[in-house]
């Protein structure tokens, strides 16, 4: 009824509508008509029962009170890995009373390690974690991850499209079910919604079978598994010495805080990128204006100034050419708030996403920090040994798996950076050598270590055709394409041979051009 025909004998209030008139036909706001918008397919959503529902559970436990006044404000949510969002910043968090948690609602009871999901995925893709990939058909997700790091990316079959990341740390527990979500209209991986992965931990005593054991995937196929105890040993120490120092603290510094993991994508490009940087123009050549393309945040960049501008002189030489100084004097700044841990994970953190998901802010970051920062470091060696010990035993893990497990070798097609550091590293090694083997300075077991680790290196570099021996080619003949042969003199290490024990000495010669000091037999 409009306006006009309303009447003053009209009953006032609300009127009960009659419920028999649209029986038999549909009306246009019924569930049928309703268009489906979101990444979620019709039928995928669920409703949760009462008894789950906090607010109900909240009004259980207090007695039906107008004067109690609104409810209290909720604490902030928790992440997979129990890292809170402000919890550095909340004033009652050191004088609140302990209460009992609640049982983690991403818990499952199958044993045998945590869970990795990813819901939503296409029947048929290209799904890789850690130092294993396969083409999967139906991939639900992996089962038996163990504790510490991994990184699972998911590609098309094609090979010709971006890839897209995730970072998970399996918890000590190890019973805790890790879910992230395909956005297929976008085509990459998103967070999952807090419903859905409880609905994922909730039912996985019926999936449960369906996963890929995380040892070998190929164990759900008929032949029951491809891979020997030796290569699963192999594929997991391998993985362990990758991943050393990436932690939640670091995964946070460069990704920003995310729920359920950390999301990396070919087309991160690192803060600040240059308008004509690589990451600029594989965003032109992969055009997705829906993509939530993210900033990597790393603490050690290349556009920073290694030396001080107090310093002056000789000195500014020295810290221009090692920046050992910079990494100590910006590692113990507190208020970077970092540890010397922290310089590794990051170099860690930039291999790994760069050579698997080909994200070239990642590897320009990389071999920035091998190149400007860790092989010119000599003084590390004498003040943190430890550090350093490990530096190489990353770098050996690198390349071998760059050049074993990957197709190509991350040390290809960059001639002019292999050459300077293979350069570096022979430097590097007298340098070491000059230290280890001085009686005035005091060596300790984890200075040797540093050698070890180091001899390490030199053995996988040995595989590929390098060789950091002192014999270094200084001056030879050339034969160019067309025949002609050119004699080439290499000044690589001229600087490096005025110094230290190859630097060449100094003597006074007599009237006869002979060496002073020196016994003649004929005077």
């Amino acid at each position: 009824m409009d306006a006009k025909g309303a009447s003053a004998s009209t009953p006032r209030g609300i009127r009960k509508s009659n419920s028999t008139r649209s029986a038999g036909a549909h009306s246009t706001t019924s569930h049928e008509s309703v268009r489906v918008v979101g990444v979620h397919p019709l039928g995928t959503l669920r409703v949760l029962g009462p008894e789950s529902s906090p607010r109900i559970s909240e009004q259980n436990d207090v007695e039906d009170d107008d004067d109690q006044g609104p409810p209290p404000l909720e604490s902030p949510v928790e992440n997979a890995y129990g890292l809170s969002g402000n919890q550095h910043n909340s004033p009652q968090s050191s004088s609140a009373s302990p209460t009992k948690r609640s049982r983690d609602p991403q818990a499952h009871e199958m044993g045998g390690g945590d869970v990795a999901v990813i819901l939503d995925l296409p029947d048929l893709f290209v799904v890789a974690y850690d130092s294993v990939s396969f083409t999967a058909q139906n991939f639900v997700g992996v089962r038996d991850v163990q504790a510490g790091p991994h990184f699972f990316w998911v590609a098309h079959p094609s090979g010709v499209a971006a890839r897209d990341g995730v970072w998970l740390l399996g918890s000590e527990s190890q019973n805790h079910v890790h879910v992230v979500q395909w956005d297929s209209y976008n085509e990459m991986l998103t967070e999952a919604t807090r419903s859905e992965s409880r609905n994922s931990a909730e039912s996985m005593p019926n999936i449960h079978a369906q996963l890929v054991p995380y040892a070998d995937p190929s164990r759900l196929t008929e032949g029951g598994g491809q891979l020997s105890v030796s290569q699963v040993e192999r594929n997991r120490r391998i993985w362990n010495q990758l991943t050393t120092h990436v932690n939640a603290t670091v995964l946070n510094r460069i990704t920003g805080p995310q729920v359920g993991g950390w999301i990396v994508h070919t087309l991160d490009r690192a803060q600040g990128a240059l308008k004509f940087s690589p990451e600029v123009e594989l965003e032109r050549a992969v055009p997705n204006r829906n993509l939530q393309r993210r900033e990597l945040h790393f603490a050690f960049q290349s556009t920073t100034r290694l030396f001080s501008i107090e310093s002056l002189g000789s000195e500014r030489t020295r810290e221009a050419t090692d920046p050992s100084i910079y990494l100590m004097s910006q590692i113990e700044d507190t208020k970077n708030n970092l540890v010397y841990d922290d310089l590794l994970g990051e170099f860690q953190f930039a291999f790994v996403v760069g050579v698997h998901l080909g994200n070239d802010a990642s590897l320009e970051q990389w071999w920035f920090m091998l190149l400007k920062l860790l092989v010119k470091s000599h003084l590390l060696v004498q003040g943190q040994p430890v550090l350093v010990a490990s530096m190489w035993h990353t770098v050996a893990a690198q390349i071998a798996y760059s050049s074993q497990w990957m197709e190509s070798s991350v040390l290809e097609n960059n001639d002019t950076r292999c050459r300077e550091l293979r350069i570096a590293l022979i430097i590097y090694k007298r340098r070491m050598e000059e230290f280890l083997s001085d009686d005035e300075n005091i060596v300790t077991p984890d200075h040797l270590a540093v050698s070890t680790a180091f001899s390490r290196l030199e053995a996988v570099l040995t595989d590929i055709g390098w060789d950091l021996s002192g014999d270094y080619l200084r001056k030879g003949i050339v034969v160019m394409e067309d025949g002609e042969e050119v004699e080439l003199e290499l000044t690589d290490l001229e600087a490096e041979d005025e110094r230290g024990e190859w630097a060449p000495e100094f003597v006074e010669l007599d009237e006869n051009g002979r060496e002073r000091g020196l016994i003649s037999w004929s005077d």
